[in-house]
């Protein structure tokens, strides 16, 4: 795969996995046609080769070289192992009220100002 094409194709991978992150439509599609999947996202593959969705755990992302070798050796006959990394959900944290003081209107904690034209 030469450069123009190793970019293409992780452009449409990055955008597959972000739309099956995203969109609720694209993770049942994921699982019912991932042909169709990618091909939504301009990666095409024959029918007869053999798609195997590979749904990493928290915290285990594949090296994009591993994706991109996957699709080389499924253009040369498959099977296609497609990596969709599971999405890190975010630890909701409430900030205190010292942290809160510190980022509102761009005030730091010391009341000193963040501009000039408030303060004139």
């Amino acid at each position: 795969m030469d450069p123009s094409e190793r970019a293409l194709f992780i452009n449409a991978y990055g955008r597959l996995v972000a739309g099956v992150w995203s969109e609720p439509d694209q993770e049942l599609l994921l699982a019912a046609d991932p042909h169709r999947l990618l091909a939504e996202h301009d990666l095409l593959l024959p029918p007869e080769i053999p798609i195997v969705v590979v749904r990493d755990a928290q915290h285990v992302d594949p090296d994009i070289d591993v994706q991109v070798r996957a699709w080389e050796d499924a253009v040369a006959g498959g099977p296609f192992l497609l990596y969709v990394p599971a999405l890190d959900e975010l630890d909701e944290q409430e900030l205190s009220e010292h942290e809160l003081d510190s980022v509102v209107a761009g005030v730091d904690p010391t009341g000193a100002c963040c501009c000039p034209c408030c303060c004139t």
